[in-house]
């Protein structure tokens, strides 16, 4: 386990405080050291004045010295002992005001020595001497040129870190020429450091050969840093196997150096972990960066050539979980292994490749004992490693595949199927402050005498229950207090609270969740996966690193606190709150107050933000339930933030409860129509769900313009409330949808607010046409003269029907 190195410094100020505000680190210079040996450093940065304390994740640095005179330099003195694992160290600075953001500083096997310019020819080449690392600069179109001496047959090797520098996305080149500028090595990217580059070569004559040093392409800058390692150390590119059982001793054959495979047998740690690192050492020297090894619970099985077909798989008796280990040796080539599995078992089935710095592209198929296939996969989790997600779907014997995508195939074709059993787990993470931003507010300063409050994500997979957030190693006079979280709740709040005489200082704190069932035994830890390089397309992470604990710190007092009052009255279902939140400012503090919300439980809104105006001491922090939230009582906070002209003071609430209820009544809004211009009502059947005294108030809202009413009242006896409703002339024909209430319910003197009803809707109808009156027209009598009509001669049996109707 690591544990904080650390000194602290006493630094002669005057007695007025410092505003806290979060210093930055933007460079450490030089970049990395010599393990066993004492080092001169500059960091740079901002709001560094005053620094006390420069502290690291890991073990093994110590700092003897520390000179802060101005806001953006400290010059400090490292003493890297000998027992300090070489790669990366994280480390962070406390000033009296913050702690700085992140920076990391590497630790060699070699001496050091520092490029000098001009070195950007050929016959201006910088001479050294080998097993040295180089620390250096690649600026715009630059090309580095280092001379050195060699022997024949002798193994030289070079490793860069760049772009793990955690600088700007910095794609290193490097080579090795001969006197006449010809080529013997040359590397861009690999397979085992990412962009970064290393290559190793049996040298093939003595003389003198020469290193180039540039940016793949040729960009560079004045922040474009480079560490070289010069040596004759071996540098293996992979492990095989690339895993083993916890407790074992693994046999391991270490391939990719020029001199042949490197045989060792490792003693395997007790405990699984899955990113278990070996570096290997031959003839006195170490390579500087380790192979992928990983340690799991289970056995592993080597594969058995041939095994390219079904009949021919590598067969164990033994049922997952378990672990495969194989080559693809050659083009073509595909591997069988069969094993047995039980019915309703859960398993995640890895193919790991570009995780274990392997070239194959491996493509997984899972098969039952008949030879059906049952799932497969290619590329998973945004890279070229597989995944199969699987439920046994019954006893009996089961058989994987694997191959590369585009079936190439080498002696470094490396792969490990890893069948790792669906278990519960948990995990806790501070969010993100902004976007793509994984370094603002991921530490914790605390005021003395002020409480600092973050939210705390928690991430639970293959199990539910209540859990409990427990913290180890809590700096003197801080104290931390966090609700427990049900099973419904990814996100809690945590308050610290530094005492008023608590001593600055700062601490890595170990955060621990488990379940509040001590009979399940399942419990996580923090974790802060923090993104040091960025890149194009889509400003994607080209390199991050994983921390496990929080660094938590008491700075000097600021200008302001906040109090949370707790409400009067619940908030239920369907209803709204308005939360009062008040800064107490010291009598010169008259800055704005931007006040947010630390989580929320699930089904309350509320605005990201709320100010307190200049000078002002009050504000309203609004909450809406909806009507999926979760009922009870669940404790909040709020965060103030300030600008004090020098960065951001941050002061929180304490943790107060809100409770939730069920609410007390429901509402149908009746379709109503009314005629434009005329008067109407709104009818409204009420559901009274829980008694209540006295009288209740209902506004309606949503009304189109120039329609209008007035609230009513009724008691919890009510069935029935009826609007009535005046519009004007000028009011919109048509349906307006979306109305609904807001019903405030007296509870201890105080009113409940409801929003029900939602959905109600109105017509506003045209009035009926008036009839049309016809036009007044003067009649003129028009006498038609007689025409001279010859009279047609009847029969006579028309005569004597004629004559029976009386006809003439």
């Amino acid at each position: 386990m690591n544990f904080l190195t650390r000194l602290t410094l006493a630094i002669v100020t005057s007695l007025t405080y410092i505003h806290a505000a979060e210093p930055i680190i933007t460079n450490v210079l030089p970049r990395g050291g010599q393990v066993g040996s004492d080092l001169k450093v500059t960091i740079s940065g901002n709001r560094l004045q005053g620094t006390e304390e420069i502290f690291f994740y890991g073990d093994g640095i110590s700092v003897l010295d520390i000179n802060a005179t101005n806001d953006k330099s400290v010059k400090a003195k490292f003493r890297i002992s000998k027992e300090t694992e070489l790669g990366q160290h994280e480390l962070r600075l406390r000033t009296k005001s913050g702690i700085s953001t992140l920076k990391t500083f590497w630790v060699g096997p070699y001496p050091n020595l520092h490029e000098e310019e001009p070195n950007t020819s050929f016959e201006e080449a910088q001479r050294i001497t080998i097993n040295h690392t180089i620390n250096g600069v690649v600026k715009n179109e630059d090309v580095d040129y280092f001379e050195f001496n060699a022997t024949k047959n002798q193994r030289i090797s070079l490793e860069i870190e760049a772009i793990r520098l955690s600088g700007p996305l910095f794609d290193p080149y490097i080579a090795i020429l001969d006197s006449n500028r010809f080529e013997v090595a040359t590397s861009d990217d690999t397979d085992l450091l990412l962009q970064d580059s290393t290559l190793s070569t049996i040298i093939p004559q003595t003389g003198k050969y020469f290193i180039e040093v540039r940016e793949s392409s040729y960009r560079g800058g004045n922040n474009f840093y480079y560490r070289l390692h010069v040596g004759t150390f071996p540098r293996p590119l992979i492990a095989f196997p690339a895993g083993g059982e916890v407790g074992k001793i693994l046999t391991v054959n270490f391939m990719g150096d020029p001199s042949g495979p490197i045989k060792k047998n490792i003693q395997l740690p007790n405990k699984e972990n899955l990113e278990f690192r070996y570096r290997v050492e031959q003839n006195g020297s170490i390579a500087p960066s380790p192979n992928a090894i990983r340690v799991c619970n289970f056995p592993s099985i080597l594969e058995k050539e041939p095994n390219d077909s079904f009949k021919t798989a590598t067969t164990t008796t033994l049922s997952l979980p378990l672990a495969f280990d194989g080559i693809i040796e050659k083009e073509k080539d595909v591997d069988y292994f069969k094993f047995y599995a039980k019915k309703g078992q859960k398993f995640n089935i890895h193919a790991h490749a570009q995780s274990i710095s392997s070239p194959l592209d491996p493509v997984l198929n899972l098969y039952d004992d008949k030879g059906k296939s049952i799932k497969g996969s290619d590329d998973a989790n945004n890279g070229r490693d597989s995944l199969i997600t699987i439920t046994i779907p019954q006893d009996g014997n089961y058989t994987l595949r694997v191959k590369d995508h585009l079936y190439a195939g080498g002696d470094r074709f490396v792969y490990r199927l890893e069948s790792q059993p669906f278990s519960p787990k948990v995990e806790a993470s501070i969010p993100m402050f902004g976007n793509r931003d994984t370094q603002t507010r991921q530490m914790i300063p605390i005021a003395r005498g002020n409480k600092t409050a973050t939210a705390l994500n928690l991430s639970r997979k293959n199990f539910s229950g209540e859990l409990e957030v427990i913290a180890e190693n809590l700096p003197t006079g801080v104290t931390m207090r966090v609700p427990k979280a049900p099973s419904n709740f990814n996100s809690v709040p945590v308050v610290f609270e530094a005492s008023k005489d608590a001593p600055l200082s700062q601490k890595l704190v170990h955060l621990k969740v488990r379940h509040t069932d001590p009979e399940k035994k399942i419990s996580g830890e923090f974790k802060h996966n923090i993104a040091l390089v960025y890149g194009p397309p889509n400003n994607r992470t080209y390199y991050e690193s994983t921390l496990n604990k929080l660094s938590v710190g008491v700075t000097e007092k600021i200008p302001f606190s906040i109090i949370l009052h707790p409400p009067s009255t619940p908030i239920v279902r369907g209803g709204s709150i308005n939360l009062q939140v008040e800064a107490i400012r010291d009598a010169n503090f008259t800055a704005p107050i931007t006040l947010r919300i630390q989580t929320r439980p699930p089904g309350i809104g509320a605005k990201g933000t709320v100010s307190i105006a200049k000078d002002k001491s009050t504000a309203y922090y609004s909450l809406t339930a909806n009507s999926g939230t979760s009922l009870g009582d669940w404790d909040i906070a709020v965060q103030g933030e300030a600008n004090n002209g020098n960065g951001i003071q941050l002061a929180s609430s304490q943790l107060t409860p809100i409770t939730v209820e069920d609410p007390y009544l429901s509402i149908k809004i009746n379709m109503a129509a009314i005629e434009r211009g005329k008067e109407g009502e709104i009818i409204c059947d009420l559901d009274i769900k829980r008694p209540f005294e006295g009288m209740a108030s209902l506004s309606i809202r949503g009304l189109p313009a120039f329609a209008t009413t007035t609230d009513q009242e009724f008691d919890a006896n009510a069935t029935q409330v009826i609007f009535p409703v005046k519009t004007e002339e000028k009011v919109r024909v048509g349906m307006t949808k979306n109305l609904f209430c807001f019903a405030k319910v007296p509870f201890n003197g105080k009113k409940i607010t409801h929003t029900v009803g939602q959905g109600g809707q109105i017509r506003i109808d045209k009035p009926p046409p008036k009839p049309k009156s016809k036009p007044k027209t003067e009649l003129v009598a028009t006498v038609k003269k007689p025409e001279n009509i010859k009279k047609k001669t009847l029969s006579r049996l028309e005569q004597l029907r004629l004559a029976g109707r009386g006809g003439n």
